[in-house]
């Protein structure tokens, strides 16, 4: 029987974006004190799921084939978010988030499998689980932002229960071909 492992595929910014979030993290754990996700790779969460070798080979290639197919986006992030659960986040522009939501749905058509985490905002977490008095310190600490990126790749990531973290194993680039797949033509 093959083991299986637990899978996340993001929007994997650039090294600069990355760098930034990497800081404001560390900030933010000055100011408030250690909180969970303080030491995740910035990333915009597109799905979350579990399967074996197999499965993850057949996703890869499915995956790989779709992002070939996708231009490259602009992301800005210009306000702050949070969520009754305690996440504390960089939201994404709205008239951003057509694209990446176009592009999250047709990379989660192509993992048939069950119990898959479909994420239906694109936001950039800094902060999960805050208590409300952190959460209200964390929204009141940092000045409006204006950070933007474009968006060009797909990570696929891998949990490491050593680091409590997911890896990231492979990206799949946007490459902006023609798709192969056949698209439904309607008469009405």
């Amino acid at each position: 029987m093959l083991q299986s492992n637990r899978y996340s595929l993001c929007f994997q910014p650039d090294e600069t974006t990355i760098e930034i979030v990497r800081q404001m993290k560390l900030q933010l754990s000055e100011y408030i004190g250690w909180y969970n996700s303080k030491n995740a790779l910035a990333h915009i969460t597109i799905s979350k799921f579990q399967t074996d070798e197999i499965g993850i080979q057949k996703i890869t290639t499915l995956v790989r084939q779709q992002c070939s197919t996708f231009v490259p986006t602009p992301v800005v992030f210009n306000s702050y978010g949070h969520y009754p659960n305690g996440a504390f986040f960089l939201a994404v522009a709205p008239e951003n988030q057509i694209p990446l939501k176009a592009y999250a749905k047709k990379v989660c058509s192509k993992i048939a499998l069950p119990n898959i985490y479909k994420s239906n905002e694109p936001h950039l977490s800094i902060a999960r689980k805050l208590d409300s008095d952190k959460l209200q310190k964390a929204l009141t600490y940092f000045e409006q932002p204006h950070l933007s990126f474009i968006c060009n790749q797909v990570a696929l990531r891998r949990f490491n229960p050593q680091r409590g973290q997911y890896d990231i194993i492979d990206i799949f680039p946007f490459l902006g071909l023609p798709s192969m797949e056949v698209e439904q033509l309607s008469l009405f």
